[in-house]
């Protein structure tokens, strides 16, 4: 839903400058702008996608049959495009502003932004069911025909796939990051 794709992007670079603490602690650049490749890496091929595919194939759900009333995303010719822009933009600025608050030392502050981004979006999905667990139009909404999620075998297993493609992503980039880290921790013990 893009209603919390726009601040899981944000998060999960927030993650990242988190993840890669002690790299970008150094203040060098070249972790600076490794660590930033890396999100962006994350984000075009293992995030942005994932939202652009439901809008084209489910957008009464993608939206949570919100403010947008037509039945498709072509009915809004701008809507794809400014998405992007803002996917992309609020995951570059997750990771500015978690940079910031690790340069500062302030890593517990990062950690509650993309922890408090984690709980906004359980609360999100959660707190209102009877939108975010169906599907259809945004007619079919109001007149309370839309089907659940589960009843629809294409997006049940989309869903899936695209959680996971997500989370092994989400969690190998971290780890990733993380264990860099600790081979500078090893390098700087040893005088190198």
């Amino acid at each position: 839903m893009v209603q919390i794709d726009v601040p899981i992007a944000f998060g999960a670079a927030s993650l990242f400058a988190d993840a890669a603490s002690k790299q970008l602690s150094t203040g060098r650049a070249e972790y600076y702008f490794r660590t930033c490749a890396k999100n962006n890496l994350f984000q075009i091929f293992f995030f942005s996608w994932i939202p652009v595919y439901f809008l084209m194939n489910y957008f009464g759900w993608e939206t949570t049959h919100m403010w947008w009333h037509a039945d498709a995303v072509t009915a809004y010719p701008f809507y794809v495009p400014i998405f992007l822009v803002v996917f992309f933009g609020a995951a570059n600025l997750g990771f500015l502003l978690g940079y910031a608050l690790v340069k500062r030392g302030r890593l517990w502050t990062n950690r509650a932004i993309y922890l408090g981004i984690l709980v906004y979006s359980g609360v999100w999905i959660f707190a209102q069911v009877e939108r975010t667990f169906r599907l259809g139009t945004y007619r079919e909404w109001q007149a309370g025909v839309a089907p659940w999620f589960y009843e629809d075998r294409t997006f049940l297993t989309m869903l899936i796939f695209t959680l996971a493609v997500w989370g092994i992503a989400l969690a190998a980039f971290a780890l990733q990051l993380r264990n860099e880290g600790r081979h500078l921790d090893a390098n700087f013990k040893a005088g190198k």
